[in-house]
């Protein structure tokens, strides 16, 4: 894989996810097995608005043919997941959640941390 294709593919999940979180809140919060009530709608739509703001980037980013640049775009994005994936894990360790869906968002952290990890220290950077 490369890195462009990685781009392409966090910014269509990122976006997507952000589609869901501003638009179905409340849905997306039963989906993965939590409550609905106004601060969690209100959080999860401005989780909604960074994952635009990521999905962007990674958009953006794909588009990138100076080295300096790009590798600005995946540290950005590798810490980003990096994080993602330990907050998910931790909360599904504690049971915040009982939902298997939810095991969904700490996958797709772990996935995008890697691919990202991979093309920052050992992949081609094309």
């Amino acid at each position: 894989m490369k890195l462009r294709t990685l781009f392409i593919l966090d910014a269509i999940i990122s976006l997507l996810f952000a589609l869901g979180f501003l638009l179905g809140p409340a849905t997306m919060l039963k989906f993965f097995g939590l409550t609905g009530g106004k601060t969690e709608v209100l959080l999860v739509q401005v989780v909604g608005a960074a994952l635009v703001g990521f999905g962007a980037l990674a958009w953006i980013g794909k588009d990138a043919e100076d080295l300096s640049a790009m590798q600005g775009v995946t540290v950005s994005l590798l810490i980003f997941n990096a994080i993602g994936f330990v907050v998910t894990l931790l909360a599904m360790l504690s049971q915040v959640t009982r939902a298997g869906s939810a095991w969904l968002l700490v996958l797709m952290f772990l996935l995008a941390a890697a691919g990202y990890a991979y093309f920052q220290f050992a992949g081609p950077r094309e």
